[in-house]
């Protein structure tokens, strides 16, 4: 395990010093999907909301998050992105953080956790749902975002992107459906999980072929001691 940490950690230095390009939230036909599902999501809360985005990436979504609030915080495995997002948004408190590892907040820090896109890259997701989870208020939300897979479009990558999809050079581990999502979630220790799926803004094919699950989830009161 000690070689390997670092091994991950350069992994994902070069992921995006040389591939922001390619991996940028922002470049995706999803991203005006999520932004608009995160607005309707959150909406009703007040401005100074405490916010964390657990997996920041190059901050294509939390600067969205801070349009919306004033109390954002974002972690990253990759320090050089982390510090590039320090001098581009000095508004936003950016933290390095590898998030295998127990979170860097006590419990109950937070009211919102954001993590889109995350989950399909970690060996052990039901971890860092677990601390998300402690890291929430009672009563708290989740709001995360992974690729979709389901029987249809599993038969079709099966049948013509096998290849491609699972790749070594394929930055994905973990491939979610809408049933194995939400019992990681609800394992984790969330309750009142809602899902529903979005595409690439290209109605018919996203009809049929949706590209991301969205899930939100709720950190359950602790029942009353008796």
């Amino acid at each position: 395990m000690s070689e390997t940490v670092p091994q991950i950690k350069s992994y994902y230095e070069t992921y995006w010093s040389a591939g922001k390009q390619t991996f940028s939230g922002s470049t995706y036909g999803y991203a005006p999907n999520f932004r608009r599902w995160m607005s309707v999501e959150l909406r009703d809360l007040p401005a100074t909301t405490p916010v964390i985005e657990v997996g920041c990436g190059d901050a294509s979504f939390t600067t969205d998050l801070a349009r919306h609030f004033s109390n954002v915080t974002a972690i990253d495995i990759s320090a050089g992105q982390i510090a590039e997002n320090i001098k581009a948004f000095p508004g936003i408190k950016f933290l390095q953080h590898d998030v295998s590892e127990r979170f860097p907040f006590p419990d109950a820090s937070f009211e919102v956790v954001w993590c889109s896109e995350v989950l399909e890259h970690l060996f052990d997701p039901e971890f860092a749902l677990r601390e998300m989870h402690r890291i929430l208020r009672p009563g708290g939300r989740l709001l995360v975002t992974v690729p979709y897979h389901g029987r249809f479009k599993n038969l079709l990558i099966a049948l013509f992107k096998w290849d491609v999809h699972f790749a070594p050079s394929n930055p994905h581990i973990r491939f979610y459906t809408n049933n194995t999502l939400s019992r990681i979630t609800r394992t984790a220790g969330f309750g009142s999980i809602r899902i529903q799926t979005c595409g690439m803004g290209q109605p018919l094919r996203d009809f049929f072929v949706p590209t991301n699950i969205l899930l939100r989830a709720t950190k359950e009161p602790a029942p009353p001691r008796k």
